[in-house]
């Protein structure tokens, strides 16, 4: 009891902890076609989650393939083109390459130069054409180049075909009247059928909004793009991410070069650059301040604030490396929504999911009000909902009651293999993984025969075949045969309300012998192979994923399923405690088996009611939406906590990481267990259940475009190679 207020007291506090946080990616709404909230509006490039340069041209290609296929022509005024594309970046360049070729009539607003981000990289520096094995879609030239091979290209090929692009061309509205777009930019007013923003985040760079920063601007960057225009200065990085990172070390050599970051530790840049900068201060080449805010800046220096004291250095220039951010006053004001923000319409939807989902599972339980006599029949006699589904159909010679159980379960499996077969496709076919693939005919396998057929037909028919039973027990109580895929505590009721051996030995091999060695092996793949309630949310709510919750105050909650899993424990030896003694001393109600006995019945109830009521089935399901489909398995399962403490205790499975990651962040996006998985990645860390909440989903692997990822079980790693435990004793 006392851990457990300890860790609420941690994770209140981090609730309300308001820091920067990596792992909370701010991302526009769009749909799978790209399109925003406003129809005809779409979204590609950095701010849609896609920073490659190949992937970018690409996304900006097949776009307009889509938006224009067997339609070349819209005839539209002369005065209204097809297609405004805002952006000459990667994404926005292969969007009007493709465009020029399709002969339609387009422009391209670029507030700065095309490729401005590709400009803006540090002299001399590779561009890898990354992923290898994804197919360039557009004609644009893509090869591995330094960065100033690729602009001499690029520039060739935009004059030599002729692309419409108005350089340094600011958008400030875009307005949808009708069927068509009005753009107001800087320099004049346009319309057009559609509209591409392919805008990036590094033209909206974050600052620190100090004192100075306005009156001081000219001696302040936002990116090096040449070191050696700088020579004895006296120089303030002021970040701690790569970008900070790699500047500091690219100008030390020449320069009294400061890094200042507010981050207690060097958390964010990769490691061979943290090893670089710990090299650099060890040589007294750099000055490393952790922990520190910049304060003011002034015509000749800087003023720094550490535990309340303000130190004051000399400066000549200002690097304000601290990210960049989406525009949101600007998507504010065309009426674009963030992935994840609420409004009117959401607030309804969530009642709306919540009245559907509350109703579909109480009429099955069946709770208030479809268990209150409600209705008559014909004859007068009292009537329920479930009187109304249920009937009795004749199944190899027997009666089965079909009851609002059957239909839930089928209507279950039914969507589970209908969005199933959709997962199945987007991961499995479309990533060429034969992984997902396995993992999902699994999963729509397992619920068709153990979460279906099995315990609705099979062993519904043992059941009456055999009548009563010490083995199997009651007939009425063949539900329990849905044991064999809901292990225990999943399936609460394993171990009491009819004496049968085979569920209670049953319940004891999975919960206590099979689970704990699976989870050894293959840590929580259960959740994702296998569990029912895991398969819905890998199924149904798979197109949500993305909106788990993510960074330090959503890791804060995840001890409620620990909590659970005790109440699971306390409240099974309870009610196993009344069915022992509560008949031998029911008559003795101040006996405190007696007092046992009303303690078990009231806990049964109350975590039916809780556990496998709300947090089961309603709530879970009605968020899927709004917070990605792991919620239950992530924050509430008792049976995911019991095998994360297995896989932490004693297991081997993780994911590996190499030295290729490029941070594009999609692996964390895609977590649907709110994992920064990038900040693994980028320090070719490995993660697994010893230090997450990781459900071997393999996901993250399946999204990278770099092939960083991978499984591993056994072994161990050392200077990024996995080698044999054995080898670990004879090199010690």
């Amino acid at each position: 009891m006392v851990s457990l207020i300890e860790i609420t007291k941690q994770s209140l506090g981090k609730l309300f902890d308001r820091k920067f946080d990596p792992a909370i990616v701010k991302l526009p709404q769009v749909n799978e076609k790209h399109e925003s909230n406003i129809p005809g509006l779409y979204i590609i490039g950095e701010v849609s989650g896609i920073p490659l340069i190949k992937l970018g041209l690409n996304q900006g290609n097949n776009l307009t393939n889509r938006l224009f296929e067997n339609k070349p022509s819209l005839n539209l005024p002369t005065d209204v083109y097809d297609v405004l594309i805002v952006g000459a970046g990667t994404s926005g360049i292969g969007a009007a390459n493709r465009a020029q070729e399709l002969g339609l009539n387009y422009i391209v607003i670029e507030q700065g130069k095309p490729a401005n981000l590709i400009r803006s990289f540090t002299k001399g520096k590779p561009l890898f054409m990354e992923p290898l094995d994804v197919p360039l879609e557009s004609s644009m030239w893509c090869e591995e180049s330094s960065k100033e091979e690729f602009l001499e290209i690029w520039e060739k090929q935009i004059r030599d075909r002729g692309l419409k692009i108005n350089s340094h061309e600011s958008v400030s509205d875009i307005k949808k009247l009708t069927d068509l777009f009005v753009v107001t930019t800087s320099k004049g007013v346009y319309k057009a059928k559609y509209v591409i923003l392919a805008i990036g985040k590094a033209g909206n760079p974050r600052k620190a909004g100090v004192p100075g920063e306005k009156e001081y601007a000219e001696k302040i960057a936002h990116f090096l793009a040449d070191p050696d225009e700088y020579n004895e200065k006296n120089i303030l990085i002021y970040g701690g991410g790569d970008v900070a990172a790699e500047a500091a070390i690219a100008l030390a050599p020449h320069n009294n070069v400061t890094m200042v970051t507010i981050d207690e530790e060097l958390i964010f840049p990769k490691k061979r650059n943290v090893d670089k900068l710990r090299e650099l201060e060890k040589q007294e080449k750099l000055t490393l301040y952790l922990d520190t805010h910049l304060k003011e800046i002034g015509k000749d220096s800087v003023k720094l604030e550490k535990d309340k004291q303000v130190t004051e250095i000399e400066n000549d220039q200002v690097f304000e490396m601290i990210g960049s951010e989406l525009p949101i006053k600007f998507f504010n004001k065309i009426g674009i929504k963030l992935d994840g923000s609420w409004d009117v319409k959401r607030v309804l939807f969530l009642a709306a999911m919540f009245a559907v989902f509350y109703s579909v599972y109480a009429i099955k339980a069946p709770w208030w009000p479809f268990n209150q006599n409600l209705f008559t029949d014909p004859a007068g006699n009292p009537l329920n909902w479930k009187d109304y589904l249920t009937f009795n159909w004749t199944i190899f010679g027997f009666a089965k009651n079909i009851s609002p159980s059957f239909w839930y379960a089928g209507l279950y499996t039914l969507f589970m293999t209908y969005f199933g077969f959709k997962a199945y496709v987007r991961w499995g076919v479309n990533f060429k993984d034969s992984y997902q693939k396995k993992r999902y005919l699994t999963l729509i396998g397992t619920q068709w025969t153990l979460g279906f057929l099995v315990p609705e037909f099979i062993m519904w028919y043992v059941h009456h075949k055999s009548g009563p039973n010490l083995i199997l027990g009651s007939p009425d109580y063949s539900w329990k045969a849905y044991g064999l895929e809901y292990i225990w505590p999943l399936q609460f009721h394993q171990f009491f309300y009819d004496i049968s051996l085979f569920y209670i030995i049953w319940g004891l091999m999975t919960a206590f012998v099979i689970i704990p060695i699976l989870s050894v092996k293959h840590g929580k793949r259960y959740c994702t192979w296998i569990c029912g309630c895991g398969g819905l949310a890998e199924t149904v709510g798979d197109r949500w994923r993305h909106k788990m919750p993510k960074g330090r105050r959503a890791q804060s909650w995840e001890w409620m399923n620990q909590a659970i899993l005790i109440w699971a424990f306390v409240a099974t030896i309870l009610v196993c405690g009344n069915m022992l003694f509560g008949k031998i001393y029911h008559n003795d109600i101040n006996h405190w088996f007696g007092f046992l006995s009303q303690v078990g019945e009231k806990s049964r109830y109350w975590y039916g009611y809780i556990a496998d009521f709300w947090l089961v089935g309603v709530i879970p399901v009605t968020l899927y939406p709004f917070f990605g489909g792991k919620v239950w398995c992530r924050y509430w399962c008792p049976l995911a906590k019991w095998m994360e403490f297995w896989s932490k205790k004693f297991g081997s499975l993780r994911i590996d990481s190499n030295e290729k990651c490029i941070i594009c962040g999609e692996c964390s996006r895609y977590c649907e267990v709110g994992i920064d998985v990038m900040s693994f990645a980028k320090n070719q860390e490995n993660f697994s259940n010893k230090n997450t909440a990781c459900i071997q989903c393999g996901i993250c692997i399946t999204v990278c475009p770099m092939d960083v990822l991978s499984f591993q079980n056994g072994g161990v790693k050392v200077n990024g190679d996995v080698v044999d435990k054995e080898y670990i004793k004879v090199a010690a």
